[in-house]
């Protein structure tokens, strides 16, 4: 039986993950605000004020909920490459609500679980699903900060 520290050592990189993903959820937002609406980085509107936990809230849920699950042992060969393809496929849905930031979260999660899914591919398989999943995750978040960014 594992003990607790192999356990959290185990999911460090799923809660890295959740955190830079986080972040940028978060300050790519605000960066456009800084840059198109001349506000401090601290200053929030109506919107970001709403939006914000809202964002927060939904990223962790869905790395605790989807992401745990997914990293798990057993059950279907390499799950997180399954699961992060997934992501990666769902992220282009996602670009309709971009200003929600779904493509940052998915394209995180798929990222994530797409490195996993690398990790276990020797033993496991599923090495192209896991770099697909990581391809579209870099192109939904690098084409959503681009959008986020450039647009005012």
């Amino acid at each position: 039986m594992k003990n607790v520290e192999s356990v959290r050592s185990e999911k460090a990189p799923l809660w890295l993950g959740a955190a830079l993903t986080t972040l940028a959820a978060v300050l790519l937002p605000r960066i456009n605000a800084v840059l198109h609406e001349n506000q401090a980085i601290y200053q929030l509107d109506r919107d970001a004020a709403i939006f914000l936990p809202v964002i927060v809230v939904a990223t962790l849920l869905l790395f605790t909920l989807l992401g745990s699950w997914a990293w798990r042992r057993g059950g279907a060969r390499n799950r997180p490459a399954k699961v992060g393809l997934v992501c990666g496929i769902l992220v282009v849905a996602g670009f309709v609500a971009f200003f929600l930031n779904v493509p940052i979260i998915l394209g995180g999660l798929a990222i994530t679980l797409g490195l996993e899914g690398i990790r276990r591919a020797p033993s496991e398989g599923k090495r192209r699903q896991s770099v697909a999943a990581i391809i579209l995750g870099i192109i939904a978040a690098l084409a959503c900060a681009a959008l986020w960014l450039l647009t005012g």
